[in-house]
């Protein structure tokens, strides 16, 4: 029997001692990790409170809700001792969330999870593990989340390694308004989702990690544009596949924009430079096929 998926705070805390204890170099490759977890049924009344923060969402269950369990079964696999690096430090650099079949709301869910590691992990400065988290009910595949990390992200880049990235191509995109981000969002958005990752808290504690000002979650501001996608559109957003170019420093005033062809973008107030891009998918899912079994996983 898998073991139930643990609650995000308390393996926050336990992620503290690794930023010592994984200093040492590596020398070996490491392997890929697997794991399984169970998740009880989402809770209404925080959907709701989801769903408030960022009006307009059309999905009864939005996609990038998901996100949230994923995130905690991320850090429940991190935290095995297999996992070589430290946690606090990791930085979000690409996520894929896709929905496959609608969700039975008074369900749980078995998650399958998969940390994917890359060629040569244990010498290249900057290394990127995948993490692939799938969601199943009733023997169905519900979701699939794929997020890539960086290793010590937060660090200054090695000399000769700083790149400036042009101006966004933004040919064909609406200018959907104005995001104006105050220092207390980034602190709202981790009392929602439970991610007190100190980056995202306090002048003090994101300095720890090279960032001059704390930054808004990255899934922070892709939960926003999928909600604005999908009162644009009035369909359900059923892909949000997307790259963080750069950290969004609190307080901030950024731009949305939005393509009926199927893409996004986050910017700056001038639109100078590029916060996030990617892509989406409307749609409605296809209901899950009923399990002879039963739902297991309830």
């Amino acid at each position: 029997m898998a073991e139930q998926l643990p609650a995000l705070p308390g393996m926050l805390l336990r992620a503290v001692p690794t930023m010592v204890s994984r200093k040492k170099a590596l020398h070996d490759e490491p392997e890929d990790l697997q794991f399984t977890f169970q998740l009880g049924a989402f809770e209404r009344a925080h959907i709701d409170k989801y769903q408030a923060m960022f009006p307009g969402f059309v999905s009864d269950i939005p996609l990038t809700y998901f996100y949230l369990a994923a995130q905690r079964a991320h850090l429940a696999a991190m935290l095995d001792p297999s996992f070589p690096w430290p946690i606090l430090g990791m930085v979000h650099v690409a996520n894929k969330m896709t929905q496959f079949h609608a969700v039975e709301p008074t369900a749980g869910f078995r998650l399958e999870v998969i940390i994917e590691m890359p060629e040569r992990a244990a010498t290249k400065k900057r290394v990127r593990p995948i993490y692939r988290v799938e969601f199943w009910q009733r023997n169905e595949l519900i979701v699939e989340c794929i997020s890539t990390y960086q290793v010590g992200g937060g660090e200054p880049p090695a000399r000769g390694r700083h790149r400036s990235m042009p101006a966004p191509d933004l040919t064909g995109f609406e200018d959907t308004g104005l995001w104006q981000l105050s220092s207390e969002r980034g602190r709202q958005y981790a009392n929602l989702s439970g991610d007190y990752n100190p980056i995202h808290l306090h002048p003090w504690l994101s300095r720890w990690f090279g960032f001059s000002r704390p930054i808004i979650h990255g899934m922070y501001s892709v939960a926003r544009a999928q909600a604005k996608i999908e009162s644009l559109a009035r369909k359900p957003a059923t892909t949000m596949d997307v790259i963080f170019r750069r950290p969004l420093i609190l307080p901030a005033e950024a731009h949305f924009y939005y393509a009926d062809s199927g893409r996004f973008c986050v910017t700056d107030a001038k639109a100078a430079k590029a916060f996030l891009d990617g892509q989406f998918n409307l749609g409605e899912v296809t209901e899950a096929s009923p399990s002879l079994e039963g739902n297991e996983h309830e």
